[in-house]
């Protein structure tokens, strides 16, 4: 009996995950990649006449906001001193308790990198996105997955079948047009390839220059410039510090009227998402969780140097930044910072919303984020189609996204879209549970998807949720809880580090070490998590429960 053909689409993190989850299935996995290279969006390409639409948006100073692991420990001694500043003495107990009697059995992860591959230990907290690229590189080679990957390919249309198959009709480059049959496909573009922009008036007037963040790549091209960067997410806020030591003057253009909420990525020395543990995220409630976040902001960057900016939203309602000289910046005035915009004009001077005006200027970067768009497919197979949008208001439905699971179009079996969620953390360890589930579900190994119905009602429940948390974006079409996604796939997989179960197979201590512990149990486990786990704490491999 010949493997089942399973077509993915995209080469970048989530697409070389499923590769090699479908190797390790014994299935038969052809990815199509559009560009020469893996790697996707963290591999740096420069712009030029031949390459004027690069699939990667990395400039060339981007630094990836997720470190590589996490270390629980810090997110206890912070509670500690805010407990004790604030002279919440019960909690402080409380904490110190937890310290004594399990000292130096602080729950550590490796954040964003793949289960049963862990970066290595020398790397730096943040990675450049040169490492980024390298890691992938390194993971491609270790699991041998170039054979498996055709590219300068771009897929031109999926259709399925009567049989339920897919049709990929698909080119490439130098080549004619070729269809191929697959049992099921797996989409891994993501969603950031298609930029988003606003709509001002006189867009089509202005004479400066104008770009979106998807093709901006290093400062030396604004060099004495006026530039007006449009959005305060962290590409906005990366580019405008970075522009502010060439350019002539940044203006930093906030759509709400107000700036995000800004952390630093270092806290009292170390990563500030050592401080988000399993405990954090899943058991503190969000007006406790606002109120350390609020604490952690004025006691290390203090309050913003323009009151009326400050948040208007609470933390857990939106998207933290990571950029801490932005503030240094507001308060030597390389940055100002300005409303929206009103609209552009011909002799490049722009009106905002407070009716003041700005002129002579140079160039505008629109860092106003994505397009959730598949142009090889129906876009209804996405979006669920008029009579699921017409349930939402226009700015939520421009980017929805009606998938069971974050995955499965309800009506469309035999197709899945992998990393199309937005998580506060790295998209790939997600990536690679979602390739565990699918492989699973195409090998029989864990049920197929329920009736329609009953996905209908996740999807409903889910969206519910989003629009309860957060203010109506078309960025937060997508969210999704870091630990709930990865624990919801785990479990069904059999794969999940239950409490008791880790503490009879590998003692008391490892149960306090492990954040993720997704290659602990179940089927593909991998025979090196407990050594990988135990040296990320410090500690000395072993494998016997009683040196654990």
């Amino acid at each position: 009996m010949s493997k089942p053909k399973i077509a993915i689409i995209g080469a970048g993190p989530t697409g070389l995950a499923s590769i090699k989850q479908c190797i390790a299935d014994n299935l038969d996995p052809v990815c199509f990649e559009a560009t020469s290279y893996t790697a996707g969006l963290w591999r740096y390409t420069e712009i030029s006449e031949e390459n004027n639409d690069p699939h990667s948006s990395c400039y060339n100073s981007v630094v990836i906001n997720t470190s590589k692991e996490i270390v629980g420990e810090l997110f206890w001694q912070l509670m500690l001193k805010i407990c004790k500043d604030d002279r919440l003495r019960f909690s402080a107990r409380a904490v110190n308790l937890r310290q004594n009697l399990y000292p130096g059995t602080w729950p550590t992860g490796n954040r964003m990198s793949f289960s049963d591959f862990p970066i290595p230990k020398d790397w730096p907290y943040y990675l450049h996105n040169k490492l980024v690229s390298k890691y992938f590189d390194m993971y491609t080679e270790k699991f041998q997955l170039i054979p498996h990957i055709k590219f300068n390919t771009t897929v031109l249309n999926l259709t399925m079948l009567p049989d339920k198959r897919w049709n990929v009709r698909y080119v490439t480059k130098g080549k004619e047009e070729t269809e191929q049959v697959f049992d099921y496909v797996m989409v891994c573009t993501g969603h950031h390839r298609y930029p988003r922009l606003p709509n001002y008036q006189g867009m089509d007037q202005f004479q400066g220059k104008q770009i979106h963040s998807h093709f901006y790549r290093v400062p030396s091209d604004f060099a004495n410039k006026r530039v007006v960067v449009v959005g305060c997410g962290n590409s906005g806020m990366d580019i405008s510090v970075e522009l502010s030591g060439v350019a002539s003057q940044v203006y930093v253009c906030t759509r709400r009227g107000t700036l995000p909420w800004i952390l630093p990525r270092l806290l009292r020395g170390k990563p500030i998402d050592h401080y988000n543990t399993r405990f954090y995220t899943t058991w503190i409630p969000s007006f406790i969780k606002d109120y350390f976040f609020k604490r952690t902001v004025k006691t290390t960057i203090g309050p913003s140097p323009i009151p009326d900016l400050d948040p208007k939203t609470n933390p857990s309602d939106s998207h933290p930044t990571l950029k801490t000289n932005f503030y240094d910046c507001l308060s030597n005035g390389t940055i100002i910072v300005k409303p929206n915009i009103s609209r552009l004009n011909k002799d490049n001077s722009i009106e905002f919303l407070d009716n003041t005006k700005l002129e002579n200027i140079d160039a505008i970067i629109y860092a106003t984020g994505y397009k959730i768009e598949f142009p090889f497919l129906d876009s209804k197979i996405v979006n669920g189609g008029d009579e699921v949008l017409k349930m939402f208001d226009e700015e939520y439905r421009e980017n929805l996204v009606w998938l069971y699971k974050r995955m499965f179009p309800p009506k469309y079996p035999n197709i899945a879209f992998l990393g199309l969620v937005q998580l506060i953390g790295a998209i790939f360890p997600l990536s690679e549970m979602q390739a565990r589930y699918i492989t699973s579900q195409i090998t029989g190994h864990i049920s197929s998807n329920p009736p329609i119905s009953e996905m209908y009602k996740e999807i409903q429940e889910h969206q519910a949720s989003l629009q309860k948390r957060y203010y109506t974006s078309a960025r937060h079409t997508i969210q999704g809880d870091y630990f709930q996604e990865l624990d919801n796939l785990a479990k069904v997989l059999g794969c999940y580090p239950y409490s008791l179960q880790t503490i009879w197979k590998y003692g008391i201590n490892m149960y306090w070490k492990i954040l993720f512990g997704y290659r602990l149990f179940g089927r593909q486990s991998w025979d090196g998590a407990a050594d990988a786990i135990n040296i990320y704490n410090g500690c000395q491999p072993s494998t016997s429960k009683k040196n654990h």
